[in-house]
């Protein structure tokens, strides 16, 4: 695989490693499955950039089996490997800016495996009628290459290396293919383009299953088309939208599946990630490496929503690889998200570390089983909302609300201000919701029954803390936690302990039945109402 000209790693952090990224065009609608996306016109693209689209002022192919034929005036170019064919363009660029960027748009008759290789020629005296093999000028080294291209579809590819201001400018297209490809030529109906400034934003960009470890990421907005392994493509579309400002990443309905790898990235700011729903698309990946393998693994990201979809993250128990984990996250949105696996949590936000800051996060409508640790977990984040989610057959908590370790980065930094409301959790291996720590907490409305199902003496809803760990103002009402199993395993409906201070137990409270009792407060000035 090859990567765009433009660097990636120009316009992201260094530790973006996109290797392995491919330009090219949409497939056809049987390779996608879905409708064939309808191509952007240039007078489309112009009006949403003010770009200048150019068609070229002269374009031949030449023949080493003819080195003497001329092939100027034909409706297609030919550029093959054996025997070598090579097709030229010149295009008369005006309206370029100080800091020029183009693309070239070229409609592809013929599918490749390989595409097209793309030149810089230095020398623009040729001319279409009378530019032979013998003759032609010599070609500058590959500056980038499209990569496999479908038939009968646009392919976009950046070349901005060679666009760098106005003037005459000549690009020659080669293959490595010894079976060719044709592309319309300017005397065809789909003349080749090129656009400067580059055209907009690209979202959405649409994922989709070529094959068994193929995928591709495509706009239907600018042509520009990722393909590769899934973690390939998602990356590469993830960074060029954050580049621009935000947008969407479109999965259909179907697997995704990283097999071993997972999707990493830091600083990612208004992306959407987006399904078919939550019963229709499912992402999964399979790990037992000792490191973190999240399919979401992620470090800063703001004002990023991923919702309609299935999680997977399947492998051996490790307590911090989790489906979806937050490093830092803020402002996030996961909706209508279904996890069934996970090594460890389901879905974690995480503010701990030196620096953090994870607060104003949302969970909701999620449907989470399967996960080997905690289903939810809100660790050293505040101002977070958990709600109207289905929770079962979970190894750790269903919920919890949590305070940082003793020896973190931010020792005993506590979650605050957080909201669980509206959920259904049943069969957690631990307690159904667990407040370890923090002030002003609310759990409100959850119907919790039959937990500590693995591990033994926990509760429905216990509100906890370390020794000199705030503990304030818990709000418990509206609340349903019982066991009603024939043999219970869920001690008590409500665990108030030790160093917990006024915690409110508001109305509407059910805690009977339990294997023990409804209530056990061991804290201070608890207010019962």
């Amino acid at each position: 695989m090859t990567t765009r000209s433009r660097s990636l790693l120009r316009l992201v952090a260094p530790m973006l490693v996109l290797a392995g990224a491919t330009v090219i065009p949409p497939t056809t609608a049987a390779q996608a499955g879905r409708p064939k996306p309808h191509a952007t016109t240039a007078a489309a693209v112009a009006r949403a950039t003010d770009a200048v689209t150019l068609n070229p002022v002269a374009d031949a192919w030449v023949d080493a089996s003819r080195p003497t034929a001329n092939a100027g005036r034909t409706t297609s170019l030919r550029v093959d490997a054996v025997p070598r064919q090579v097709a030229y363009l010149r295009f008369d660029v005006t309206g370029v800016s100080s800091d020029p960027t183009a693309v070239l748009r070229l409609y592809v008759e013929t599918a490749s495996s390989t595409g097209v290789d793309i030149h810089p020629v230095s020398d623009n005296t040729w001319d279409e009628s009378t530019i032979t093999y013998a003759n032609a000028p010599p070609i500058g080294a590959t500056t980038v290459r499209s990569g496999p291209v479908g038939a009968d579809t646009w392919v976009s590819v950046s070349v901005s290396s060679i666009v760098t201001g106005n003037g005459p400018v000549t690009l020659a297209l080669t293959t490595t293919n010894d079976t060719g490809l044709r592309v319309t030529s300017r005397e065809g109906t789909n003349k080749p383009q090129l656009i400067t400034p580059s055209p907009p934003n690209p979202s959405p960009y649409v994922v989709s299953r070529l094959g068994a470890v193929t995928y591709q990421a495509a706009s239907d907005v600018t042509g520009e088309t990722y393909t590769g392994s899934l973690k390939t493509v998602l990356e590469s579309a993830v960074v060029e939208l954050n580049r621009l400002g935000g947008g969407t990443v479109r999965f259909g309905a179907g697997t995704f599946d990283f097999g071993a790898e997972y999707m990493k990235l830091e600083g990612i700011r208004k992306v959407t990630f987006v399904g078919a729903g939550m019963y229709d698309t499912l992402i999964r990946n399979d790990n037992s490496s000792a490191g973190d393998t999240e399919p979401f693994n992620t470090k800063g990201w703001d004002s990023v929503m991923v919702r309609d979809l299935a999680v997977s993250a399947e492998g051996a128990f490790r307590s911090t690889s989790d489906a979806l984990d937050f490093d830092d996250g803020n402002n996030m949105v996961v909706e209508r998200v279904r996890v069934t696996a996970s090594r460890g949590r389901g879905i974690v936000f995480d503010g701990k570390n030196q620096s953090w800051v994870s607060m104003g996060n949302t969970v909701r409508d999620c449907v989470i089983s399967g996960a080997q640790s905690d289903g939810v977990e809100l660790l050293a984040t505040s101002g977070d909302t958990v709600t109207g989610c289905t929770i079962t057959n979970v190894g750790g908590h269903g919920i919890q609300v949590n305070r940082a370790s003793s020896t973190a980065d931010q020792p005993n930094k506590t979650a605050d201000h957080n909201v669980i409301s509206d959920n259904v959790i049943d069969q957690a291996g631990q307690d159904g919701v667990n407040v370890n720590g923090g002030t002003d907490n609310r759990v409100v409305d959850n119907h919790i029954t039959n937990n500590a199902n693995v591990t033994p003496n926990r509760d429905g809803i216990r509100v906890t803390t370390a020794t000199g760990v705030p503990c304030v103002d818990t709000l418990v009402s509206g609340d349903v936690a019982i066991d009603d199993q024939t043999v219970k395993t869920q001690r008590y409906g409500l665990y108030i302990t030790e160093g917990c201070d006024a915690t409110i137990v508001g109305p509407g409270n059910t805690f009977t039945p339990n294997r023990v009792s409804a209530i056990r407060d061991a804290g201070t000035g608890t207010v019962f109402h």
